[in-house]
């Protein structure tokens, strides 16, 4: 075989780049396979195989295998051509979508009718065959894992408490930075994701308003971002308020009133395609200052098709262009929770500098802390669904509050409902981690409580009890630590007794 310049090259461009772990799932069966044989009279050749890609189908991926690789035999660069053109060129695994591509392949619409699979025979031994196959798999959305190969990324297979992000935007929609000239521009994606690794941030979710432009650039990053998980979100901006989207890449609309659509109908397109949605800043104003950016839509919102509500917003934290009312956007939360419905309370930066902190805000600024049982999307997400958060009002490294609980028919932590009848005891415990001279503050049912005999924190790492004496009916308890007393530093989701097993109508 001769040597090929390009061999050292192929076998790093045609592998998989499996850099995450296997997520376990059940992927269908492909939905067309291709076989095939190449040999020596197909050196230097570039071989087009047609195959048909029906109607109504939003990703294709493409799994190619063909022997002689690993013995270098054979070295083959695959690509693809759709009925209009080029659509990429040069890896063995890859993905296509409306939204989203492997690199260097393009997504955009995926045309029905006559596709070409371009084997590109880069070098091939005498008298060898080699034997191809490629299994080409269709989806009819642009979310979920459609072959084996096509794994969402796990970063770390562990239970754990992992910090993040929720809330960021790009140059993709109003996200700014300085150009090399220091001139502001929009910023590009991978700014702002240097900026969430440097502040070692878990997880990051880029809101982008109202677009899906920014998941391609995610793609491409998040191999290089191996301790950084990039979780797809979107702020969805209405005339009404802004709400965040996360988990999912297709489309969501934010049309209020077009076609007579609601904010609950796009709560429910939102869950219909798996994600999650937390309406934001909801303290803001509602009027010249900054027109739909309060919650207006509240006397029209189905609270039970709300999964989060941001109470702690970076962006206005410090009241740089308004004053937040007293406690931020925990009375319209908590307002809920008085109802009967488990909904997680959740911060966000609302960073629009990419990174470029400023003293007092800055992506990670709040920081939401959620138990997963792995750091991947799913994973994350299933933790604020369970409520299993804690926010940190100032960043990463400010201090960390865990609260538990134990009835005499079980156990649970932050999220967590239990019961306790009538004459039953509730036993809580605090753990505060870098608190040292803080103030804890026992909210029940929203009102600061007697619960706790000792409220200073001595010494970094503490712990405190208190017993909840059940009457029978609902309550929520959480946590607020200040440090000084007057300066609110991490606060908890609740630990709720004796509400309703299912907290909204999807549960």
């Amino acid at each position: 075989m001769r040597p090929s310049l390009f061999h050292g090259f192929a076998m790093l461009l045609l592998g998989s780049l499996s850099l995450f772990a296997a997520v376990p799932q059940t992927t269908p069966k492909p939905s067309l396979v291709l076989h095939g044989t190449l040999t020596y009279a197909d050196f230097h050749a570039f071989k087009m195989v047609p195959f048909h890609v029906p109607p109504g189908v939003k990703r294709i991926t493409v799994d190619i295998t063909f022997t002689g690789m690993k013995e270098r035999k054979a070295a083959v660069f695959p690509g693809i051509f759709d009925p209009n053109g080029f659509r990429g060129y040069g890896r063995t695994h890859f993905t296509i979508s409306t939204v989203d591509a492997t690199p260097p392949f393009l997504p955009g619409a995926i045309p029905a009718g006559k596709w070409g699979l371009l084997l590109g025979v880069d070098d091939i031994a005498k008298g060898y065959v080699s034997h191809w196959t490629a299994e080409i798999h269709f989806m009819n959305s642009v979310d979920g894992v459609s072959s084996p190969t096509d794994a969402l990324p796990v970063l770390n297979p562990k239970p754990g408490w992992y910090q993040g992000d929720l809330h960021s935007h790009t140059g993709h929609s109003d996200g700014v930075c300085n150009s090399q000239s220091g001139h502001p521009v929009p910023c590009p994606a991978f700014k702002l994701m240097e900026a969430a690794a440097a502040r070692k941030l878990d997880f990051l979710a880029i809101t982008d308003h109202n677009t899906t432009s920014t998941y391609n650039d995610m793609m491409e990053a998040q191999p290089y971002f191996d301790k950084l998980l990039l979780i797809d979100g979107r702020e969805m901006t209405t005339f009404g308020g802004h709400f965040n989207v996360w988990g999912t890449k297709s489309f969501v609309d934010f049309r209020t009133g077009y076609k007579g659509l609601t904010v609950n109908n796009f709560f429910d397109e939102a869950h219909a395609h798996g994600g999650l949605v937390s309406i934001n800043h909801n303290w803001w104003p509602y009027d010249e200052r900054c027109m739909g950016c309060g919650w207006a839509e509240k006397p029209n919102t189905d609270f039970r098709k709300v999964d989060a509500i941001e109470v702690i917003n970076g962006y206005n934290q410090k009241g740089s262009w308004f004053k937040p009312p007293p406690g931020n956007g925990t009375p319209m939360w908590e307002e809920e929770l008085a109802k009967g419905l488990r909904i997680t309370a959740v911060g966000g930066s609302d960073d629009h500098r990419s990174g470029e902190q400023l003293p007092d805000d800055g992506v990670g600024r709040p920081t939401d802390v959620v138990y997963a049982p792995e750091l991947s999307e799913r994973g994350i997400l299933d933790g604020i669904k369970a409520g299993h958060v804690y926010i940190k009002v100032f960043g990463p490294d400010g201090p960390d509050v865990f609260l538990n609980a134990t009835t005499p028919s079980g156990k649970g932590q932050m999220g967590d409902n239990l019961s306790c009848p009538s004459g039953d005891t509730a036993n809580f415990t605090v753990e505060v981690k870098g608190g040292d001279a803080g103030i804890i503050h026992v909210l029940d049912n929203g009102k600061l409580s007697s619960l706790l005999a000792s409220t200073t924190v001595h010494g970094d790492d503490d712990s405190k009890s208190f017993a909840v004496h059940c009457d029978g009916s609902r309550h929520w308890i959480r946590i607020e630590l200040y440090k000084p007393a007057s300066t609110l530093v991490t606060l908890t989701n609740p630990i709720y007794l004796n509400f309703p097993e299912s907290h909204n109508s999807r549960k």
